[in-house]
């Protein structure tokens, strides 16, 4: 029952190998279906609305009821799916219940925002597009080599003891996903679903 709405700065037209498609239409659809599954996953959507807005900036970023996606990810998109428009859009929608439904401290335990929120691209992908969940770990994390010195940079660490934002981002964010993979599969598909669903509904 949300509205999903979304605002750009007017430079959404992108040629495509398809021809001329506008890269607002692709968000909004994206903003759509990731808020309709992660309600059925998670839990109800507790705002009226959802904004998504073009951000003048090279990044994603969410808040409660309103999430951006970077100019440059609409000037980019290749017309599919496989893009990060795509997952940052929803990357940015999973955030409306992993941090602003679950009270989750962003700066000291940043991986039970981030790490599930780019869990819940894979899951988004698994369900809409099930033929890229391979892409997707390949693009979105096994490109990047996240496998490093755990001790040193482990997936709990907080923002604080990061000086770079690839070691950051290849911690917290993409060994998170890792790591929750094998969350699920010891726990088994079911019973974790459960769990997110159980955590998301605890707040």
């Amino acid at each position: 029952g949300a509205a999903v709405e979304i605002y750009t700065l007017g430079d959404t037209l992108v040629n495509t190998d398809r021809g001329l498609m506008d890269g607002a239409d692709h968000a909004l659809e994206m903003a759509v279906r990731s808020l309709e599954m992660f309600s059925d996953l998670f839990g109800a959507y507790p705002q009226r609305r959802l904004v998504v807005l073009q951000g003048d900036f090279a990044d994603g970023l969410e808040f409660s009821g309103i999430i951006f996606d970077g100019e440059p990810w609409f000037r980019t998109w290749n017309g599919t799916p496989q893009s990060y428009l795509t997952l940052l859009t929803v990357h940015e929608v999973a955030h409306q219940w992993w941090y602003a439904s679950v009270g989750s401290d962003q700066a000291l335990t940043p991986w039970l925002d981030e790490a599930l929120a780019t869990c819940s691209e894979l899951i988004f992908f698994e369900e809409i597009f099930p033929g890229l969940a391979s892409w997707w770990w390949q693009f979105r994390v096994f490109s990047f080599v996240p496998d490093g010195f755990l001790d040193i940079q482990p997936v709990s660490s907080s923002v604080y003891r990061f000086t770079d934002i690839r070691a950051y981002i290849n911690a917290v964010y993409l060994r998170g996903a890792q790591m929750l993979r094998d969350l699920r599969d010891d726990l088994g598909t079911e019973a974790f679903f459960d769990w997110l669903a159980a955590y998301a509904r605890a707040g």
